[in-house]
């Protein structure tokens, strides 16, 4: 097996990586929404053009794992759009995701640990954001990085309202 290497993304990148996006969130998430509505959010979510569009945003950060030429994972942050009570400037970690193919083999801690990096060089002070309510194994990721439990909101997908628990990370107090 080849070795992972990590780097940004760029708008080359747009069409595997929202290929890459879909399937896992289909992955992950797929068993608990019609079909429909599931349809709606990957095209809504995760279309080429839209994925290009956050690409060529500058405020829009992706961090991305390559194995052999194909993405194994990335991470995805920019502005605070969560609704917090922020003490400071705040970014948001949008997602991250991982292949099932490298889970357990520090995919999605090198990953966080570049996007936390990045943010704090950024001159965020606090990094929100928001994890499914009965994803157990993404929450305890979450907690042994310290972040805490601030509130929740509705995560729409199509007309399914899921419960998503919003989580603050602070970096200096």
């Amino acid at each position: 097996m080849s070795a992972i290497v990590y780097r940004p993304a760029s708008v080359q990148d747009a069409s595997p990586l929202a290929a890459f996006m879909a399937a896992t969130f289909v992955d992950t998430f797929g068993h608990l929404y019609p079909p429909e509505d599931l349809r709606a959010y990957i095209e809504a979510s995760y279309d080429g053009a839209v994925v290009a569009a956050e690409l060529a945003d500058a405020a829009v950060h992706y961090r991305l794992a390559m194995r052999d030429g194909a993405i194994v994972g990335y991470a995805m942050w920019g502005p605070l759009k969560i609704k917090a009570q922020t003490q400071g400037p705040a970014s948001e970690l949008y997602r991250l995701y991982v292949d099932r193919s490298v889970k357990g083999q520090r995919v999605a801690q090198t990953l966080m640990d570049a996007a936390i990096a990045e943010m704090r060089a950024e001159g965020a002070a606090e990094i929100w954001l928001s994890v499914w309510e009965n994803n157990a194994r993404a929450q305890a990721f979450y907690q042994r990085y310290g972040f805490e439990h601030m509130g929740e909101h509705k995560f729409m997908v199509g007309s399914v309202a899921d419960r998503d628990f919003v989580w603050r990370l602070r970096l200096r107090d």
